[in-house]
C-alpha cells in the first residue's frame, strides 16, 4: 500500500495507531502495520496537535516503542526530527519529561540537538524546567552533544534562567561550570538568574549564584527591582534573611523609589514588614519618588495586619 494510506483509505488508522501507542500496546502497533501496510509511521499523526507515535512514545518514556520506530522502518533520516503542530520534535517531548535514556538515544541517532519549538524552546530549555537526577542527565547528555547554551526564547529566557525558576541547584551548577558566561544570561526585562530564583525562593540556587557573582546581589532589572525586592514579592522571610545575609544593599531603591518596606507593604508581607521595623532597615515613613509612603501602600491594598504593624512603629 502507499504510504498515504491513514489520511486516504483508512481515516481510522492514526487513531487507533497512535492510541495503542498511547496505551504502550506494541502487539496493537504491529497489528494495524501489517494489516494496512504501514511504511511511514509519520503519515499516521493526532488530528489537533499533529504528534506522531514516536512523539508520544518519547513523551511517555517508552523505549520499547521508540526503538520499534526508530529501528523497524526503512524511513528516511529526517523522521527523526520529524515536527508536531507546534514544531516540537520528539527530542523535544523526551527532554521535557526527563526521559534520560530516550534523549540519549535520539541524539545518538543524529536529532538535532538545537531546534526550536514554538516560541523558541530548545530541547535543553525544556529539560532545564525540571529537576531531580534523570533530568541533570538529560541535561549533561545535549550539552555533550553540543547544544548551545546561550540561546534565547522569545522572552529572552535562557536555559541558566529556566533552571533557576526551577530551582535544582545540580542542573544549576551544570551549567555555570559548562558555561561560566552564561552567568551573565539577562532575559528581555533585564532580569538575571538571581532575580528568578529570589523570586520562587530557592536558597540554595541563591547561594550557589552570589558564590559565582557576588555582584548580582545588587544588580537591577529594567524596573530597577533588585533580587532582594524579588524574594520579598515570594513572600518568604527565611529567602529575604538569606540575600540579606549574603550582603544585599537593603538600602535600594527601585526606578519608582520604592524601598523593601514598600514592597512588603504593598504585597501585604507582614512577617518582612515586621522584621525591617524590628531592625530598622528602612524608615517607616519613607516615601517614594511619587510621595507614597509604606502605610499608603498598604492601606491602597486593603492590607489591614500590615497597617496594624506599620501604626505600632508610628507610622503616618
Amino acid at each position: 500500500m502507499c504510504n498515504n494510506v491513514a489520511t486516504d483509505e483508512f481515516p481510522n488508522l492514526s487513531r487507533d495507531f497512535l492510541r495503542a501507542c498511547q496505551n504502550e500496546n506494541i502487539l496493537k502497533m504491529k497489528t494495524l502495520v501489517d494489516r494496512y501496510g504501514v511504511r511511514d509511521w509519520s503519515d499516521l499523526r493526532h488530528l489537533t496537535s499533529g504528534d506522531t507515535a514516536l512523539h508520544v512514545a518519547a513523551r511517555a518514556g517508552n523505549m520499547y516503542i521508540v526503538k520499534y520506530l526508530c529501528e523497524c522502518f526503512d524511513m528516511p533520516e529526517f523522521t527523526l526530527n520529524v515536527t508536531n503542530k507546534d514544531m516540537k520534535r520528539p527530542l523535544h517531548e523526551a527532554a521535557q519529561f526527563a526521559h534520560y535514556k530516550i534523549v540519549k538515544y535520539l541524539l545518538e541517532r543524529a536529532a538535532k540537538v538545537d531546534d526550536l519549538k514554538r516560541g523558541d524552546w530548545t530541547p535543553l530549555m525544556l529539560a532545564c524546567t525540571k529537576s531531580g537526577p534523570e533530568a541533570c542527565d538529560c541535561i549533561r547528555a545535549l550539552l555533550a552533544a553540543k547544544a548551545d547554551i546561550r540561546l534565547r526564547n522569545k522572552d529572552g529566557w535562557t536555559p541558566l534562567l529556566i533552571a533557576c525558576r526551577a530551582g535544582d541547584e545540580n542542573a544549576v551548577n551544570l551549567l555555570l561550570k559548562h558555561s561560566p558566561k552564561c552567568i551573565d544570561d539577562r532575559s528581555n526585562n533585564g532580569r538575571s538568574a538571581l532575580h528568578i530564583a529570589a523570586f520562587h525562593g530557592h536558597e540554595e540556587v541563591i547561594s550557589l549564584l552570589v558564590a559565582s557573582c557576588v555582584n548580582l546581589l545588587n544588580e537591577q532589572d529594567s524596573s530597577g527591582s533588585l533580587p532582594l525586592h524579588e524574594a520579598i514579592k515570594h513572600g518568604n522571610l527565611n529567602t529575604v534573611k538569606c540575600i540579606i545575609h549574603l550582603g544585599a544593599n537593603v538600602s535600594l531603591v527601585d526606578n519608582v523609589g520604592q524601598t523593601i518596606l514598600h514592597i512588603a507593604a504593598l504585597t501585604g508581607n507582614s512577617e518582612v514588614v515586621e522584621f525591617i521595623l524590628e531592625h530598622k532597615l528602612i524608615d517607616v515613613n519613607c516615601e517614594t519618588s511619587f510621595g507614597m509612603t509604606p502605610l499608603m501602600a498598604a492601606q491602597r491594598n486593603n492590607h489591614n495586619d500590615v497597617i496594624k504593624i506599620l501604626t505600632r512603629y508610628n507610622a503616618k
